[in-house]
């Protein structure tokens, strides 16, 4: 059973069947959000003694935020896995496409900047050299994995680095149902 709950501007939010009773007693809005205004979550206002806060529904399906005071329960940010989809102006908190983590982990997970010489995260073309070059960050700090001749391999080869190094739960990977199954037969 889908349950979606209105919020403004014409959107709407997919919730799993439990948390649907639970908030769509709220008047839930479409924040802004991303550089740029790109990007959309559901959040909602809250008036209180400190001031105006904002409740938002991933944070609150995580138990990182009470829906009826704003208090923060617990530290920490949260993050969708698939992010809201524009066309069909709908957001996916369901609890399947949330995770939560530090900073950092929010900032491994995001997505391929549009504009960049490669399709996949991690990869770029080195002009001079003539060649795919494949990196991963680790603890802040950027670490090379190789060059390559394709794009492809690169991406791979990134991939392989990132499962080695245990990162691929926070790590977005580019090609995830290859590099897993490949990982797990060693």
């Amino acid at each position: 059973m889908e349950c979606l709950i209105a919020l403004t501007q014409g959107w709407t939010a997919r919730v799993d069947p439990w948390w649907y009773p639970r908030l769509r007693g709220y008047r839930w809005q479409a924040r802004v959000a991303g550089r740029g205004g790109r990007w959309r979550y559901a959040g909602r206002s809250l008036r209180t003694p400190r001031g105006q806060v904002c409740v938002a529904m991933a944070r609150v399906i995580l138990g990182y935020q009470d829906v009826d005071t704003g208090e923060v329960l617990r530290p920490g940010k949260v993050g969708f896995v698939e992010m809201p989809d524009l066309a069909t102006q709908c957001i996916d908190v369901r609890e399947q496409n949330l995770y939560a983590g530090s900073s950092q982990d929010i900032l491994r997970h995001r997505r391929k900047q549009p504009g960049a010489s490669s399709q996949y995260i991690g990869v770029s073309y080195h002009r001079r050299r003539q060649c795919w070059q494949a990196y991963v960050r680790v603890q802040g700090r950027l670490s090379r994995v190789g060059e390559f001749p394709t794009e492809q391999e690169a991406a791979q080869a990134r991939d392989q680095r990132v499962l080695e190094l245990g990162l691929s739960p926070l790590v977005r990977l580019n090609l995830p149902g290859a590099q897993e199954w490949a990982h797990r037969r060693r």
